[in-house]
């Protein structure tokens, strides 16, 4: 106690609490940028850790693979009878057909037909097959799936072909403890969602709970290919344990195959240094914020279940790896996930990976969002200690602020649940909120408070009484940025991508100052504020994701993506923006017109 009581003096004689308190707008700006500094440190040799297989059962490329050269005359028949069923446009008569197959294997089939959302779509059709395992009991099975059409339109005729080529395969073998299914779905998008969803719903056909999913693209009619991508995103921020991951890059590189992570081009495959490694984190960050956003690749079909799945894609054609290496690592993986006696649970379920090989663990990336939440609590305390205002003047306009902030709250959710329903295309939609967005940041340069009289420049002829004391704008502000750090924490677990990204998009809001009329420097002020709106607002952020990133091409499709991917996916990102940023940025924008 002696020593605290010395400290706490020598604090009060140095006078640092209020130096500190006037250098809290700096402090908060600085942990922001270290929040941006950590995620770009963590490719640095000695701050990544290399994968490892923590479960010992899997054991991968331990047993022998057999689906080889004896195969392959097998799988290049299917693949030459479904190349012809390519000019069928109807699904279901080409399910028709390789029903017939797994029915002849000795597999029993069923149809799943599902609905689409879209009223332009007809029904569509899924088909599985169930092998029972000879040493199981019926109440796990592994899932292996492919569908029609990859995500880039390719006709999936390798995948198709592999499938069945792979259920005769595995017909033939009495080790099975686990069953098997077998699905060939429309798409990958939505077809393959509808069924996993009927999966544990209302399909009568069924094989017990599913440990894990496999799903195959190989597209074109080549037998030979360069290197495996291997793709592990599920939505709402879920992953696959790495153990899965783990298993399928070590048998892939056992059977002599390159393995890519994050569309990493062949060229780049060998590359293993801190701009590589860099990349792939980023972009592991940005793929998981979009996943449900844009056309899926399968294995998000799955998340929801606790089943973990990944998607393995052949790319490149003419390498030195042929078709039915491809089958093996499909092959190895079930028989690895046979071993298991539970489900997977020994690894990480929060990771972000940096090449096949190396990854780094919840604890290493965490910090980053924590100190984005830091920063935005101590811009809302700034904000309150350093207006002058006593803490009786705060504590008697609290409500009233609580009350502002719950209307525009109201507002914004109100907008956004009503945004999923009405019958108006998402490109109109955009142009709407962008064009509302702009016009809405533009007033923070033309309403000025002078004697309680805002008048807009802008539209000369709209004039609004408002009388809200300085004190409710100050702790509006401040309540305003600390929900914002409320948000930021309440996802940076769940999902981290997206509690990361709207921290960065909305860390230029805490540079928004009061308009001072008078002040030399107040056309400066209205600029910053203007442009820290506009950089900030979610229609400008759309607009950039939709013209930079090549798999949306417009940012109509990434608004598409948003407005549909609940109803399709049940992914959250349309309500997190609703609900935890426009609110915000319609605050904010508030303080910097009535200030």
């Amino acid at each position: 106690m002696a020593l605290l009581e010395q400290i706490r003096r020598k604090v009060y004689k140095l006078g640092l609490v209020p130096k500190i308190t006037k250098r809290l707008p700096l402090i908060s700006f600085l942990l922001g940028v270290l929040s941006c500094i950590w995620i770009l440190y963590l490719p640095v040799d000695g701050q990544y850790r290399r994968t490892y297989i923590s479960e010992n059962a899997l054991m991968p490329s331990q047993a022998y693979s057999y689906f080889r050269e004896s195969e392959w005359n097998y799988e290049r028949g299917y693949r030459d009878e479904i190349h012809k069923l390519k000019d069928i446009e109807s699904i279901f008569e080409r399910n028709k057909v390789i029903s017939e197959w797994l029915e002849a294997i000795g597999l029993n089939t069923a149809v799943h037909q599902f609905h689409y959302n879209d009223a332009n779509k007809t029904a569509g059709h899924n088909l599985y097959g169930l092998f029972h395992a000879p040493r199981g009991d019926g109440t796990e099975a592994m899932v292996l799936a492919a569908s029609w059409n990859t995500p880039d339109g390719e006709f999936n005729e390798g995948g198709v072909a592999l499938v069945v080529s792979l259920a005769r395969y595995f017909s033939r073998w009495s080790i099975w403890s686990k069953n098997i299914i077998f699905v060939i779905t429309e798409d990958s998008h939505y077809a393959m969602r509808s069924w996993v969803q009927a999966y544990h719903i209302s399909l009568d056909l069924t094989g017990g709970a599913i440990e894990a999913a496999v799903i195959l693209e190989y597209p074109g009619e080549h037998d030979y290919f360069k290197y495996v991508e291997v793709i592990y995103g599920g939505l709402n921020g879920q992953l696959p344990n790495l153990d899965l991951v783990n298993t399928a890059v070590s048998i892939t590189e056992h059977e002599g195959v390159k393995v890519s992570v994050q569309k990493v081009k062949e060229n780049e495959l060998n590359r293993n240094d801190y701009f590589s490694r860099c990349k792939v984190l980023l972009s592991g960050i940005k793929e998981l914020a979009f996943a449900g956003l844009k056309k899926t690749n399968g294995c998000e079909a799955f998340s929801g279940w606790r089943i973990q799945a990944l998607t393995l894609r052949a790319k490149g054609y003419g390498g030195g790896a042929d078709i039915t290496t491809f089958g093996r690592v499909p092959e190895a993986m079930f028989r690895s996930i046979n071993n298991l006696l539970e489900k997977f649970h020994q690894s990480f379920f929060f990771y972000l990976m940096l090449s096949p090989r190396n990854f780094v663990s919840i604890g290493t990336y965490l910090p980053s969002a924590v100190l984005l939440t830091v920063s935005f609590g101590i811009s809302s305390a700034s904000i309150i200690l350093n207006s002058k205002h006593s803490e009786s003047q705060i504590l008697m306009v609290l409500p009233k602020s609580f009350g502002l902030f719950t209307i525009s709250f109201f507002i914004s959710s109100l907008l956004g649940v009503s945004l999923m329903y009405i019958p108006v295309s998402p490109d109109i939609i955009f142009r709407v909120l962008m064009s509302s967005g702009i016009i809405l940041s533009s007033q923070s340069l033309n309403y000025f408070n002078y004697e309680n009289n805002i008048q807009n420049k802008t539209f000369p002829m709209i004039r609004i009484k408002i009388n809200l004391p300085l004190t409710v704008l100050h702790s509006l502000l401040s309540i305003t940025l600390l929900y914002t750090s409320l948000v930021i924490t309440s996802l940076l677990v769940v999902h981290f991508s997206i509690a990361f990204l709207i921290g960065i998009c909305l860390l230029p809001l805490t540079f928004v100052r009061p308009l001072r009329i008078g002040s030399e420097s107040l056309k400066l002020r209205s600029f910053v504020n203007f442009l820290c709106l506009v950089i900030s607002c979610p229609w400008t952020i759309i607009l950039v994701i939709g013209v930079l990133d090549k798999d949306f091409g417009t940012p109509f499709k990434v608004m598409e993506g948003l407005l549909t991917s609940w109803r399709d996916f049940e992914v959250w990102t349309w309500f997190i923006i609703t609900f935890g940023w426009l609110p915000v940025w319609l605050e904010i924008f508030s303080y910097c017109v009535i200030s």
